[in-house]
This record gives C-alpha cells, sequence and structure tokens, in this order.
C-alpha cells in the first residue's frame, strides 16, 4: 500500500512539474522574419499546425529616431540581417497578447559569445545598444525596461549611434538645440 501511495505521489509531482515548465515557455515563439516594413516592425511567419501565419511584429521597447534619416536606415539595415535566419524566438511583452493586430514583444537568438558559450541575444536590446534606437517606455514592458535603458545608457555615455549625432549637434556653437530652453537634452 505504501508503494502505491509513492508511486501516485511521484506521477502527481511529474504531471504538475511537466506542466509548470511547458507553461513558463508557453510565449516563446520560433518565428522567421521575413522583411522589415519599418524602422521598428518586422513581418514574420510562423506555424500554426500545418499552415504557416504572417504576422506583424512591433519590436517592444524600441523607439526608432525619425529624426536622423541615416540612422533609421542603419536600424533597418541591423534588422535586415536576421530575414530568414534559422533560430529566431518572439516573446510577447508583458501585457501584449496574440489577439492584436501587431504583436509587440522581443525577438531574440542563441549566439556564440566571446568565450565560446551559448547565450541568449534580444535583439531589441541590441539595437539600443548600438544607439540606432532609444527606449520607448511605453512599450517596454515592467520586466525589460530598467534592462533596455541600462543599454541605452551605455550606448550614450560611449557615444555610439545616435547619441554621437545628438552630442555633436548639441556641441556645436549657436545650435538650435543650445538656444531652445524648452528643447529636451
Amino acid at each position: 500500500m505504501a508503494k502505491k501511495a509513492i508511486f501516485i505521489f511521484l506521477m502527481v509531482f511529474l504531471i504538475i512539474g511537466i506542466g509548470e515548465m511547458t507553461g513558463a515557455q508557453e510565449n516563446i515563439i520560433p518565428v522567421t522574419i521575413v522583411r522589415v516594413s519599418q524602422p521598428n516592425v518586422v513581418v514574420a511567419e510562423y506555424c500554426c499546425g500545418k499552415e504557416t501565419v504572417r504576422v506583424r511584429i512591433k519590436l517592444a521597447g524600441v523607439k526608432p529616431p525619425i529624426a536622423y534619416a541615416g540612422i533609421t536606415d542603419l536600424l533597418k539595415e541591423k534588422l535586415r540581417k536576421f530575414v530568414y535566419m534559422p533560430g529566431v524566438n518572439f516573446d510577447f511583452a508583458l501585457g501584449h497578447n496574440s489577439e492584436e493586430k501587431v504583436w509587440v514583444g522581443y525577438l531574440s537568438y542563441l549566439c556564440q559569445c566571446e568565450n565560446d558559450e551559448h547565450e541568449i541575444a534580444i535583439i531589441n536590446a541590441e539595437v539600443i545598444a548600438e544607439g540606432l534606437a532609444e527606449v520607448d517606455k511605453d512599450t517596454a514592458g515592467r520586466n525589460m525596461l530598467n534592462y533596455l535603458l541600462g543599454e541605452q545608457e551605455k550606448a550614450r555615455s560611449e557615444k555610439k549611434g545616435l547619441w554621437l549625432i545628438k552630442e555633436d549637434i548639441a556641441a556645436k556653437p549657436g545650435s538650435s538645440i543650445n538656444n531652445c530652453p524648452s528643447c529636451e537634452r
């Protein structure tokens, strides 16, 4: 009788454990990026049963620098590097789901780091860290906001991309940014 009780307990424990593990991964969707439609929006495909579904994905927390066309072009070019790249995954930002017309979330992939270890790289954070975009606090999601702001601050302190241009404009004597007390700096 004791063996039967232990067996039932282990089976229940196993079923609950498997359920929790699969529930934690349910939002991660393998996708294939097929094109870049806007600086922070890509068109991707994913498999849903036997059919392939196309969806537009807005990169959560990424605000393209519309005023700086050159940087916007670099941002689109960076995203084009992921077109048809295998192993790209999508995860919804907190507060967003598949019922939305344009999905809002994070794109990631497995990369090989300098120390030959594999690590998950978040594309949203990469473009911010390279100074190709600013953090959009409205779409970032509470769980990633501080991480993205940290990447933006690193890019700003290292004067990468957008932050180099903003620094150059602000440093020019007589520039409109220096003469505008209400302008955001």
